[in-house]
């Protein structure tokens, strides 16, 4: 989703080859070593991860040491022909990404990014001018938040899957929740939470 993203006609030749391929690292690595838990209930359970991250952005944060440690392993540094200064800004740039996945930061993303495109657009063009490393950012920030949650845009069979595996995952943290008598997020009650209304909005 993150490579369709960035081959739409508003960004063709918009972003740089680092930047690429900063995104796509980013998509490719955004949930890895995931626990199937959400950032809340790690806060609200004292997890080892979330009194490491400070309850910021706990998993973000984990899937990011956890990807930047693999590339460490012998034979695993996919960017060891860059230079120095290139793997600094790459790794600035997927840090950034990656922590635009948490969800506690959609509205805000959403309405900055509002505004930086109503002032950015070049009258008539269509496209955007996006001259500084803020701008810059912003969007792929924004572009692989949004392919991280494009599943509804997948053919039905696919898009209805994928549903049915975040469910199932929403559910057991739920089962969890309840048998340590915490309070049930929402749409992890396997009792009372429908498919549909999970998602909408």
């Amino acid at each position: 989703s993150t490579h369709v993203l960035l081959n739409t006609p508003a960004l063709e030749s918009v972003f740089t080859p680092l930047e690429i391929t900063a995104a796509l690292f980013a998509a490719c690595i955004h949930d890895v070593d995931h626990p199937g838990l959400t950032n809340q209930f790690l806060i609200n359970s004292s997890s080892e991860l979330a009194l490491m991250y400070n309850d910021e952005s706990v998993l973000e944060n984990h899937h990011l040491a956890v990807a930047f440690k693999l590339l460490q392993n012998d034979g695993c540094d996919i960017f060891c022909n860059m230079s120095k200064k290139q793997r600094q800004t790459l790794r600035k740039m997927v840090i950034d990404m990656v922590l635009s996945t948490d969800m506690s930061k959609h509205m805000s993303l959403l309405a900055d990014l509002k505004t930086m495109v109503e002032t950015k657009k070049v009258a008539g063009s269509g496209v955007l001018l996006l001259d500084n490393y803020t701008d810059r950012i912003q969007v792929l920030e924004n572009l692989v938040h949004c392919a991280d949650l494009s599943n509804p845009t997948k053919p039905l069979q696919l898009y209805k899957r994928w549903v049915d595996l975040l469910m199932e995952e929403f559910f057991l943290q739920g089962d969890r929740e309840r048998e340590a008598r915490m309070d049930i997020s929402p749409m992890c009650d396997r009792h009372s939470a429908t498919i549909e209304k999970s998602q909408v909005g």
